[in-house]
């Protein structure tokens, strides 16, 4: 198998060249049968979080890369046997789902968040969240758009990521079509990063204002432009413009589809 370079996206249209890419973002250590069979405990609560929210969530090892849990609404919403991604090969299986064009960048981007992590001296993973949005091969080999979110559910001795637990969501109907990026969400940021996949790379970073944030929690209330302006102190045409910087931030296709998205990632 040939060394993978980090920007190699062409390459991942392999099947065989994933792992070793995998390979390359994760830790080199393990968390331990006992935490696992502790948190595998856990499965009924879990799944009632899939049925109650409609969503498809699954736990995984970081450290070994295996799911130990898949909820069964993935064969309900998509069509897929949730016992392929538990086996053994299963993570493998479920990247080689994944768009070729957006495996890279979405890889990448969770690598980017553990170093982002890092670099802010985060202290309790558990305060902290990633959101990426993809396109994903369904039952029917048909590509539909995603969105992953992940939380931290233990870390190692060093601080590491050990363990964590994924919700993915349906947001063909609120994203732009062929979009993939990712929302860094922290008690003191939220950063999005988009890939450009015209131009593959990576486009600058972005944050949500505090001005944008409480435009956005006024919209999700169901104000209309008016009424937040003088909510705000602020005139029509600002909000206005607060509107469309949103959608252009989010690559959303309108302002419904921000609130929906903002409320999917814990933004309000």
């Amino acid at each position: 198998m040939s060394n993978l370079k980090k920007w190699d996206v062409k390459s991942l249209q392999k099947i065989d060249s994933i792992p070793q890419y995998w390979e390359s973002l994760k830790p080199q250590s393990d968390i331990g049968t006992a935490l696992e069979d502790s948190w595998k405990k856990k499965v009924e609560f879990i799944d009632e979080i899939s049925v109650q929210n409609n969503v498809v969530v699954f736990l995984y090892n970081i450290y070994t890369n295996r799911f130990l849990y898949m909820s069964d609404k993935l064969k309900v919403l998509s069509g897929l046997d949730p016992s392929l991604y538990i086996a053994e090969n299963g993570m493998e299986y479920s990247l080689s789902r994944a768009h070729p064009n957006h495996l890279g960048p979405a890889l990448e981007l969770n690598h980017r968040f553990i170093k982002y992590c890092s670099e802010k001296n985060i202290q309790d993973y558990r305060t902290v969240s990633v959101c990426i949005n993809y396109l994903y091969k369904n039952g029917k080999d048909q590509y539909e758009q995603v969105l992953q979110r992940a939380i931290i559910l233990e870390v190692d001795e060093n601080k590491r990521p050990s363990l964590g637990l994924s919700f993915i969501h349906y947001v063909g109907h609120i994203k732009k079509q062929d979009s993939v990026g990712g929302v860094f969400y922290t008690p003191d940021d939220v950063i999005i990063i988009d890939y450009n996949v015209e131009k593959k790379c990576f486009e600058p970073q972005k944050s949500v204002s505090d001005q944008e944030k409480k435009v956005l929690q006024l919209l999700a209330q169901g104000l209309d432009t008016k009424t937040i302006a003088k909510n705000l102190s602020i005139s029509p045409h600002t909000v206005n413009t607060h509107r469309r910087n949103l959608i252009k931030k989010t690559s959303c296709i309108d302002t419904t589809g921000v609130v929906a998205f903002a409320k999917l990632i814990d933004l309000i």
